[in-house]
């Protein structure tokens, strides 16, 4: 027992040594590793790849989780500004649309002499046929008369004043089978009569030999009440009636009829 423990002093002692000398000679300016040193860094290296590895995986997956959290705030909060963007969208979409008609009234004047435009909003449709008749919160005081002509944007045509008030007008629809206008065909100048029917279409009755095709623009011709050049629609089907030498044109109408819900009353001759 004794000799063993006099063996692990000596060898204490040994070792103690020896760090000495390997921190002396690594204390000295030198460019090259001795051979201890470089048997301990080869040790060593594994470890240290290990360890740098591990804690790369560690911090680029935080990174990542941070990123993440980032980029969802980010897209929760690009998601709430789009909602609020398209609500605003719906709200400013009347207004928008309101101006458009306004720009097209307004260009149409400008193209036109001696008219006026009476802007009007539609209050009330006839009970008895939803689609055909309709009252306006203009009337004498504003200067509507009666077969003033009734229109929207460009000049499109939409009716004729037919009852007026002092503060109020109801106006035919084209639709409307009791209302009659004088056409043409805008490209070969073909005349024909065009009404409205029992199903709310508008009709023109043209001579068997008219030269008039689907997609043919159809304005007023100005051989009745209503003003020339006003815009009707285009052709949508072209029957011939061989027996009774016409065509039947069925148009689609430049106006929706269901919506409607500002119009323009057109004053000739005036300022």
């Amino acid at each position: 027992m004794k000799l063993f423990r006099n063996k692990l002093l000596l060898s204490v002692i040994v070792l103690a040594i020896l760090l000495v000398a390997v921190i002396a000679i690594t204390g000295q300016g030198r460019t090259r590793p001795t051979i201890v040193e470089g048997l301990l860094g080869r040790m060593i290296s594994p470890v240290q790849k290990v360890i740098y590895s591990v804690g790369s995986f560690f911090d680029d997956t935080f990174t990542s989780l941070a990123e993440i959290r980032t980029l969802k705030k980010e897209n929760e909060l690009l998601h709430e500004e789009v909602q609020r963007l398209r609500e605003e969208n719906r709200k400013l979409l009347p207004y928008r649309i309101k101006i458009d008609e306004y720009a097209n009234a307004l260009a149409f004047k400008n193209s036109k002499q001696d008219i006026k435009l009476i802007g009007a909003n539609v209050t009330g449709k006839d009970p008895g046929n939803w689609f055909g008749m309709f009252t306006i919160d203009k009337g004498t005081n504003a200067g509507v008369e009666v077969n003033d002509a009734v229109v929207l944007g460009y000049g499109n045509l939409v009716g004729k004043v037919i009852e007026v008030g002092p503060n109020y007008s109801k106006f035919l629809a084209l639709i409307d089978q009791r209302c009659s206008v004088s056409i043409v065909v805008n490209r070969t100048r073909d005349l024909g009569i065009v009404s409205g029917s029992n199903d709310h279409e508008i009709i023109a009755v043209m001579p068997l030999g008219a030269d008039i095709a689907v997609n043919d623009d159809i304005i007023t011709s100005g051989y009745s009440t209503f003003p020339k050049d006003l815009y009707i629609g285009k052709v949508k089907s072209v029957e011939k009636q061989e027996r009774k030498l016409q065509k039947i044109v069925y148009i689609e109408p430049a106006v929706d009829f269901l919506r409607l819900e500002e119009v323009f009353v057109l004053k000739v001759g005036e300022k």
